[in-house]
């Protein structure tokens, strides 16, 4: 007997505009049975924190039995070869040039490889974050483009962010994502889990905390129990971004519930950083003080 919702947000890696923010940032609902969308309006945006427009559909009640002819999809993993396909041209990536401008070289082709940092032509200097979980499955592949500068991502003329198998043109890639950096569980069984959300700050991290294994959400909604799964057992600290430590401290209250053994650390709601702001800005503002 499966378990599942009359109604639910699109897995496939279709976005359209948000009637509240008007971004093309809002996942749809779909019917389970069909698949086919529920009216325009009815969505969540992806902007969290900056927009959190969420309209649900009315009477999504579970279903306990499907029909006959449901497929529940299956997983899909790109191939083994992804990684070294992608793992190389590090000269042209922007994210990497950002990174040498503050640590050596040993520690950025250290992190390279820790993180198989791989490097995509789709926009000049894109880099490709992949998420391997701990049997080395590479479950995906997020696409950005960052300035080699500031270390900000590239949002104008566009929002430069999309997924591997998109540019790969994989039209029936089912996307089951896992935590970015999971694939470093195996590295050592006694160090502690730092979980916070962006990719660039596990990295980053990564080089200034080598003591803790550090992996990454990828997004705000995706703090969860589904992907931290594997982390069961293991000491865990997350570091939400300013001004969702509410929201990531009520998860990690119920993961507790269920056996996890975890703390949402509030350390940057304390500092003066700005809405959004997550550890390496604060890390990095202290580096300014001290050198002014």
């Amino acid at each position: 007997m499966n378990n599942t919702y009359k109604y639910q947000l699109d897995k496939s890696s279709k976005k359209f505009p948000c009637p509240q923010c008007k971004k093309r940032t809002m996942v749809r609902y779909v019917e389970t049975e069909t698949k086919t969308y529920l009216e325009h309006h009815m969505g969540r945006c992806d902007r969290e924190s900056k927009c959190a427009y969420h309209f649900t559909p009315k009477g999504n009640e579970p279903i306990s039995v499907l029909p006959e002819y449901y497929k529940s999809e299956i997983p899909t993993y790109h191939s083994d070869e992804t990684i070294g396909r992608f793992g190389n041209n590090h000269k042209a990536n922007n994210f990497i040039t950002y990174l040498l401008q503050f640590f050596t070289p040993r520690d950025v082709t250290d992190v390279i490889h820790k993180f198989f940092i791989g490097t995509s032509n789709h926009w000049n200097g894109a880099t490709v974050f992949l998420q391997v979980d701990e049997c080395i499955k590479v479950h995906a592949g997020k696409v950005m483009l960052y300035d080699k500068q500031t270390g900000k991502r590239v949002k104008k003329p566009f929002n430069c962010i999309t997924w591997l198998h998109r540019v790969l043109r994989l039209n029936d890639f089912v996307l089951q994502q896992c935590l970015f950096g999971l694939h470093n569980l195996n590295d050592c069984n006694i160090k502690d889990i730092g979980i916070v959300e962006s990719e660039k700050t596990a990295i980053i991290m990564s080089i200034i905390r080598p003591d803790i294994i550090w992996m990454a959400t990828g997004s705000k909604s995706n703090f969860k129990s589904k992907l931290l799964k594997p982390l069961k057992g293991r000491k865990i600290i997350a570091f939400p971004d300013k001004t969702e430590f509410e929201i990531w401290n009520k998860t990690a209250e119920q993961l507790r519930k269920e056996g996890f053994n975890i703390s949402c650390s509030k350390l940057l709601e304390e500092k003066g950083l700005e809405d959004g702001d997550d550890l390496v800005d604060f890390i990095m503002n202290q580096k300014k003080a001290l050198a002014a």
